[in-house]
């Protein structure tokens, strides 16, 4: 009798355990500390049995790491680098979601789901009763548009048109180049789904930016109402009406609340960059005799430069935003000179409040990620200068 029960018992513990896994998958999933070296550990690990089934007559491509005779080291980074971008997907879902969860509670909005939310374009913006952008509803449409299902299928058309055009032009840059590999192994099994998840990542954090803009621009159409719930989250009364400054305060919280954000928003785009860097890297000629086509430069100096574009837009869009909002508090500062004889301090904080705010896309101009994540390609090319020139 006892031992049913303690069989039950640690049944019913394996059962405990595996919905408590289940339940932190996306937490799981998106640590970079425990991802990293799994990705790392089977990449090596599908490789030594690539390399075991490929020369079991000595026929295949033999192993080495520094000599620029195999390609094995190459095959490993590339797959690395295919693994990694499965898991910046689920990074990129977590971080975004997490964070805007938090800012939900923050603010004091209410976590509701919209009807009738567009998958591409935005509909006209919601307003309260005094005909101002009513930023929970608002919110509400972001968060919705910015599910994981929806992003998918931003991103999945995009990833495809792109590749089509990719290959349209081919004929007129040349073709990519053959890879120097010994053997039976089909280099382009490997190359294309890499490729194909590296556009993608980079198409999934292209719509994250894009739809942080249209958030944004639909914001930036008229002054904001936030709800009861942020003034109560915050500490001020509501009763018998709310504070006189209710329009500085709710452009206050515009301002804090973009910062915030865009800290979440601008942390994804160091993704492609860091797939494009290991891609170079597979490349160098340490490794094996790998060749730079014209097409394989025009290539990624094209998806280079697409992320980089997507990336800068963000602080752009932020920053002109933050400017509509300063001159707001100005001319109201203006107003209230006009109106008393004394200096309206509360105008004067604010004004200084949202100056001071050097957050997310706020943040100076060698903090923003756009610039930071420069340092990926180039630590890329300089990692192969370095390598290069100890292998002579």
């Amino acid at each position: 009798m006892n031992t049913r029960t303690d069989v039950v018992s640690e049944g019913q513990q394996r059962d405990a355990i595996g919905a408590w896994v289940w339940r932190q998958r996306d937490v799981i999933g998106a640590s970079s500390w425990l991802a990293v070296p799994i990705c790392a550990i089977f990449a090596i690990g599908v490789v030594c049995c690539f390399y075991v089934f490929e020369n079991y007559l000595g026929m295949g491509e033999q192993f080495a790491w520094s000599d620029g005779t195999s390609a094995w080291p190459s095959i490993a980074i590339i797959l690395f680098a295919a693994l990694l971008s499965i898991h910046f997907f689920l990074k990129t879902h977590f971080d975004l979601t997490q964070n805007a969860t938090k800012l939900t509670e923050e603010f004091g909005l209410e976590d509701a789901v919209p009807q009738n939310i567009s998958l591409f374009g935005w509909e006209i913006p919601p307003l309260s009763t005094s005909d101002r952008i009513d930023i929970e509803a608002l919110w509400q449409r972001y968060r919705c548009r910015g599910r994981f299902l929806r992003r998918v299928f931003r991103a999945a058309p995009m990833t495809i048109l792109y590749m089509a055009a990719l290959f349209a032009v081919l004929p007129l840059i040349g073709d990519f180049p053959v890879p120097p590999i010994r053997g039976d192994f089909d280099f382009r099994v490997l190359m294309f789904p890499t490729i194909t998840l590296f556009l993608f990542l980079t198409f999934l954090v292209i719509d994250a930016i894009l739809l942080h803009e249209g958030f944004l621009l639909q914001l930036e159409k008229t002054e904001s109402c936030w709800p009861d719930g942020t003034f109560q989250k915050f500490e001020y009364p509501i009763e018998p009406k709310r504070p006189g400054n209710e329009s500085d305060l709710a452009d206050y919280w515009d301002i804090l609340l973009i910062a915030r954000r865009t800290e979440a928003v601008g942390n994804v785009i160091y993704y492609p960059f860091v797939i494009l860097s290991l891609l170079i890297v597979a490349r160098l000629s340490v490794f094996d005799n790998w060749t730079w086509s014209r097409a394989l430069i025009v290539a990624l100096s094209l998806h280079f430069f697409l992320a980089l574009y997507a990336a800068w837009r963000l602080p752009k869009a932020a920053t002109e935003y933050r400017d509509k909002v300063l001159g707001r508090l100005k001319r109201r500062r203006r107003q209230a000179l006009m109106q008393a004889e004394k200096i309206p301090e509360a105008i004067d904080t604010m004004i200084e409040e949202v100056q001071s705010t050097h957050k997310g896309a706020f943040s100076y101009l060698w903090e923003q990620p756009a610039i930071r994540a420069l340092l990926f390609p180039s630590g890329g090319i300089g990692l192969a200068t370095l390598l290069q020139y100890l292998q002579h």
